[in-house]
């Protein structure tokens, strides 16, 4: 495969690099074999088949225990799956990774896995089959070619629901950061591998309901307190609570009122999409929206407010900061390349995380086109993402990332 040259000052660790440009087949190989089974998040049965498949392979790695975790309701039938290595040394580093995709049962007999030029296609390709790939080509240098276990627990966690909230893996998530140091997870790296996230928003689903009155449109309009009219009112006066400069965003994209023609409607909703990076930024849109929908249109119709939090933001913190800032120094150093922050618009797993631990996101390949039929991964992120993570891994080991006494605690 063609790559591109290291820039003239990098100075990598040649045999570490050799090692990932030698796994970068077995990366692709198992890519293939995972794009090629079917795991959309609605496909228990998909589900389960990918979930014992990964199992097998955690134990043909060596690894200490493998667990296969059900979900809770609603997610019951499908199943986390939990892999924990020990070593000899004092970190407890957990890998975040999910196996579902957005697609359809039989989309792989339809797209399967292949390789034209420097792309390789296929349902779930970057999201994150290959990232699941890399990460076990990332153990499997780790200990059979380097010889390293100076670690205390190295955890892999894949959950099977990550594309629809996690909602049957969020507690488990929580559990297990309490107990390790520090988290990494798997997401996409950008369109060429050149990027580290550094933080995700926040997530709330906002839902205005209006109660009005009812009444014949024909007979006795007079009568009636119409709920539509005092929605649009409400939508009015709402519509500017969004504050780009601090990438918090509310949006009414959903909205409906009224079942007959003729008759005046008695209730009317609306659903906002709200994304904030503070969490105080929630209680400031909930604080907004209650005082200003006592201004009504109609004083006969009642106006209520509710928001459900599914996701809370992963802040660009200090110690987040501190962990990126390292990995970008090595990174520099070594690759001659220079990774940027990136900044997600939506919250993964490490949202849920980053509440009980350090954490850090963007350790998997390069993708294009998420989420469509043309989604794509750059065969070229391959070997220096390998590169990346196992660096960050060793450095993790020799407590050069955070210090290890300090986070013998959660947060």
């Amino acid at each position: 495969m063609i790559r591109p040259p290291l820039p003239p000052h990098a100075n990598p660790d040649a045999a570490l690099l050799t090692c990932c440009e030698e796994a970068e087949e077995r990366v692709l190989e198992l890519t293939e074999r995972l794009v090629n089974m079917d795991s959309g998040t609605d496909d228990l049965p998909g589900l389960e088949r990918k979930a014992h498949v990964l199992a097998d392979i955690f134990r043909s790695l060596g690894a200490n225990s493998v667990e296969l975790r059900e979900a809770p309701e609603p997610r019951r039938g499908t199943y986390n799956v939990v892999a924990v290595f020990k070593g000899t040394g004092r970190a407890r580093v957990l890998m975040l990774t999910h196996y579902d995709t957005v697609f359809p049962a039989g989309e792989a007999a339809r797209r399967p896995f292949r390789r034209e030029g420097d792309m390789a296609y296929g349902p779930g390709v970057a999201d994150m089959q290959s990232s699941i790939a890399l990460l076990i080509a990332a153990v499997e240098i780790l200990h059979n070619k380097l010889g390293q276990r100076n670690y205390d627990t190295l955890t892999i966690h894949c959950n099977a629901d990550e594309e629809t909230g996690s909602y049957g893996s969020r507690a488990l998530i929580r559990e297990l950061g309490r107990s390790h140091h520090v988290s990494y997870n798997m997401e996409q790296s950008g369109r060429e591998g050149e990027l580290i996230t550094i933080s995700g928003r926040g997530i709330a689903k906002g839902t205005l309901a209006v109660t009005g009155i009812a009444s014949h449109a024909g007979g006795g309009p007079e009568k009636g307190r119409n709920a539509g009219y005092e929605l649009a009112h409400q939508l009015l006066q709402l519509r500017d609570l969004s504050r780009p400069e601090i990438r918090t965003g509310v949006h009414w994209t959903m909205g409906s009122f009224g079942h007959k023609l003729n008759v005046i409607p008695d209730h009317a909703e609306a659903f906002a999409d709200i994304r904030v990076t503070r969490v105080d930024e929630f209680d400031r849109i909930r604080a907004t929206i209650e005082e200003r929908i006592k201004n009504r249109l109609i004083p006969d119709c009642r106006v209520e407010f509710d928001m459900d939090i599914s996701v809370l933001p992963f802040q660009n913190d200090p110690v987040t900061l501190s962990l990126a800032e390292k990995v970008v120094a090595f990174t520099e150093r070594e690759l001659g390349r220079r990774l940027g922050f990136r900044h997600a618009n939506g919250g993964n797993d490490t949202s849920h995380c980053a509440q009980v631990c350090p954490s850090l996101d963007g350790f998997g390949l390069g993708c294009l086109d998420n989420h469509s039929p043309n989604e794509a991964l750059p065969l070229a992120t391959i070997v220096p993402r390998l590169y990346i993570l196992l660096r960050t891994w060793q450095e993790t080991f020799a407590g050069r990332m955070l210090n290890l006494g300090e986070q013998d605690s959660p947060r």
